[in-house]
């Protein structure tokens, strides 16, 4: 079996993995998409034959496109382009949510200011949240407190070059009063099995949970409601390694984002679950 890493930056996660396939004899190589170029064609051309490619890249549009090309020629890719195409927009995860039975907080999109405060003002109201379709690891998420805070967001975002800030995703705050209870929870998924859990909190000065700026986790229980949960929603994008973010609500709880690639360093330190073997292990039984 060879095993190809597609990525574009080496970090703590594939680190482990290759821990991980050489402790079990798998052949393996890295490839950084920033380095090759691809022939648009059906040939089967990259220099050594994989029997798949894992998909690691931090680029969404990098990952995004390398997947399609080379699933186009024919190689086997985790997680697929559709998967990846959905779980990068967090409108069209919001879609496949709600078509799948899936709760979400209250959203509403837009593609202008005008809108989007007659969105937040006559259903949402303050505070609410705005993000970005395309994004990760909390950059440009903005809780609006006020009218003020509102408009001076909306503003901004309409003199921005970049596109993508110019369509508004708004969803609803869940506030969080008990400061014992995590601010979000994420499952890593892999195939048909919840792997870890975490509780993530946020730092005193943030709304904001993302370990990458300040949030801190610890291990939680996987309950059946929530692997049913997880499990669901992993299938409804067709992911095969996935990280799924909960929140919870009046003690329901709300699917508010799914990671295509996820990183797990939070979460297999917290758990103290070995998630790249358990990658490593479900990639040699599922595709040897």
């Amino acid at each position: 079996m060879k095993i190809a890493i597609l990525h574009n930056r080496v970090t703590w996660e594939i680190k482990r993995l290759i821990e991980e396939l050489e402790k079990k004899n798998i052949d393996y190589d890295l490839i950084n998409n920033q380095n090759i170029y691809f022939s648009i064609s059906k040939a089967k051309d990259l220099e050594y034959h994989y029997d798949l490619i894992l998909e690691r890249s931090l680029s969404h549009f990098r990952g995004l496109y390398s997947t399609a090309i080379l699933e186009t020629k024919g190689y086997k890719v985790i997680n697929n382009f559709e998967c990846l195409r959905i779980t990068g927009n967090k409108l069209l995860t919001s879609l496949r949510l709600i078509e799948n039975n899936i709760p979400i907080p209250k959203t509403y999109f837009s593609f202008k200011g005008d809108s989007t405060l007659k969105a937040l003002e006559e259903n949402l109201g303050y505070p609410a949240i705005i993000k970005p379709i395309i994004g990760s690891w909390g950059r440009l998420i903005a809780k609006l407190d006020s009218h003020n805070s509102a408009i001076s967001n909306f503003e901004l975002r309409e003199s921005m070059g970049n596109i993508l800030q110019k369509q508004y995703y708004l969803q609803e705050y869940i506030r969080k009063d008990d400061q014992k209870s995590p601010t979000d929870i994420r499952v890593l998924v892999v195939g048909d099995e919840c792997v870890a859990a975490m509780g993530r909190f946020k730092p005193d000065d943030d709304f904001r949970s993302n370990i990458a700026i300040g949030g801190t986790a610890s291990e939680i229980e996987i309950t059946n409601v929530l692997r049913e949960l997880s499990l669901k929603a992993t299938k409804a994008v067709k992911g095969e390694v996935v990280g799924v973010d909960l929140m919870e609500k009046n003690g329901e709880l709300y699917v508010i984002e799914i990671n295509g690639t996820p990183q797990f360093r939070g979460v297999a330190t917290s758990s103290k679950v070995n998630v790249a073997k358990k990658i490593v292990d479900y990639l040699i039984e599922k595709y040897n």
